[in-house]
């Protein structure tokens, strides 16, 4: 039996896959032109309003150009559309918005697009060239016989020393004309063209695992805590469970050589140098001297989605609650089979008459009110007021506000009485600091007390001296007590 029945069936498959739709599309032109002036390799993901807004735009202008363009003319609803057609998906951002980004079918529809429109020969020695060299090297690869591989090392040694000394015995160094150049430089990009598409699909092979992953866990009845771990080691290896995914990680070797990369730019300068890449135009040569950065771009957009799609399956798995989750597939389950036994009795059009609310809620308190996450928002920051701030107290100055400072009063009355003075005259030669309106109050205390000798009971007119300076007189009366040595 023959290979065709088979060959069929596999062209079928592929003749449904989105890219092929996107390129049997009659609005295909269309629709490949916004995507190409709207995505770049600097622009890898838009803003979905924005996107709406650009088809909308491009629309017009398309349809003031005398071009036919879909009759939808609703940007958002074509971008679902598309999206649908799976030549767009919506990812999410981390300021809570929504962005646009191409899915692999797209970028190999436009990749399609591209090779048809670019005039170039399908058949040259540059392209037969890289073909023979490959399959001479992974041939060599390919055998595990240590004389076969030192007999090929033999003949490469000595072919480019052979070389070596042809050259330097003065032999002739011809550089390539501008078509064989051209050749080469059209291979060139062909190659590089496809790498952006490859590590799209390498990006959507971990989406699907990290989903068939949370979907593993919700089917799985274990505990919890169980299978936790399991998930989360899992988790961190996405890019291995898939075919795209280990060839990213062979990749890797490449990519993480910074020398391997600098002499990679160094090679890609120097076509350029070359008197052919006067025919090219600036934007050509500027995409083929940066394609470096379409392996950095590449290598950090799949490491990226690998690291937020790890952290997001963590933090869903450390959130789950599998008990609420069970409890609700056991619900629909006892459903299902009470429906299946309606079934055996019930006759074509019956129905099970169902109140849209229960007549009485069996519960204690319905909840009005539901979490704001606006609620939960930080108070804003005070004012930095620091350069307004007094002058810091010190011990002396808080002391002067403070009460009767009887010990120092009490010694300098008793040594000026002591010589004769009255007890106003005492106190007005006191220092101002001992001369405080307050220090009256402890003056009656101590006369009172009798802890002042000599004539204490006299009164008089004394000066007191407030903090700030100003002074007020105070009639002093005469204290009776008991007032003794």
């Amino acid at each position: 039996m023959s290979s065709i029945p088979r060959d069929v069936a596999r062209l079928e498959r592929a003749r449904e896959s989105a890219a092929l739709s996107l390129v049997r599309s009659p609005w295909a032109p269309v629709i490949v032109a916004i995507f190409r002036e709207v995505f770049s390799q600097d622009a890898k993901q838009v803003r979905a309003e924005r996107l709406h807004v650009q088809v909308e735009t491009y629309l017009l202008e398309l349809r003031d150009a005398g071009h036919e363009v879909p009759a939808q003319d609703d940007g958002r609803a074509l971008c679902l559309s598309w999206m649908h057609s799976q030549w767009l998906r919506r990812v999410p951002l981390e300021d809570g918005g929504e962005a646009y980004e191409l899915t692999s079918h797209a970028l190999a529809a436009m990749q399609m697009h591209e090779g048809l429109s670019r005039d170039r020969a399908l058949l040259s020695e540059s392209r037969l060239t890289t073909i023979l060299d490959a399959v001479h090297r992974w041939a060599v690869e390919a055998d595990p016989d240590e004389s076969t591989r030192i007999a090929a090392l033999d003949a490469e040694i000595a072919r480019l020393k052979a070389e070596r000394e042809r050259i330097a015995a003065g032999g002739e160094v011809a550089a390539a004309d501008d078509e064989r150049m051209q050749e080469g430089y059209s291979d060139l990009v062909d190659l590089i063209d496809q790498l952006p598409g490859d590590f799209r699909r390498v990006e959507e092979a971990l989406d699907r695992i990290h989903e068939q992953m949370v979907r593993d866990f919700r089917a799985d009845e274990r505990p919890k805590g169980e299978v936790l771990g399991e998930y989360l080691a899992a988790s961190a290896h996405l890019a291995r469970q898939t075919r795209e995914g280990r060839a990213f990680e062979g990749a890797l070797t490449v990519l993480s050589d910074e020398n391997l990369l600098e002499a990679f730019r160094e090679d890609l300068r120097s076509i350029m140098a070359h008197p052919f890449a006067r025919e090219l135009t600036a934007d050509e040569r500027a995409g083929f001297v940066q394609a470096d950065a379409v392996l950095r771009r590449g290598l950090r957009d799949v490491q990226m989605r690998q690291r937020r799609a790890s952290q997001s399956l963590a933090e869903y798995l450390s959130s789950y609650s599998a008990g609420s989750e069970r409890e609700l597939t056991r619900a629909l389950r006892a459903l299902e089979q009470e429906l299946g036994v309606w079934m055996e009795t019930a006759r074509p059009r019956d129905t099970v008459p169902m109140p849209w609310m229960p007549a009485r809620l069996d519960i204690d308190h319905l909840r009005t009110r539901f979490h704001d996450p606006a609620a939960e928002a930080p108070a804003p920051k005070l004012d930095d007021v620091s350069d307004q701030r007094p002058e810091s107290l010190v011990l002396e100055d808080v002391r002067r506000q403070g009460g009767p400072l009887l010990g120092e009063v009490r010694e300098q009355i008793a040594s000026r009485l002591a010589e004769g003075d009255s007890l106003a005259d005492a106190f007005n030669t006191l220092p101002d600091d001992l001369r405080r309106p307050v220090e009256l109050f402890g003056l009656a205390y101590l006369v009172s007390h009798g802890e002042i000798g000599g004539d204490a009971s006299a009164g008089g007119i004394v000066r007191a001296v407030r903090p700030d300076g100003s002074t007020r007189a105070f009639t002093l009366p005469n204290i009776t007590g008991d007032v003794h040595e």
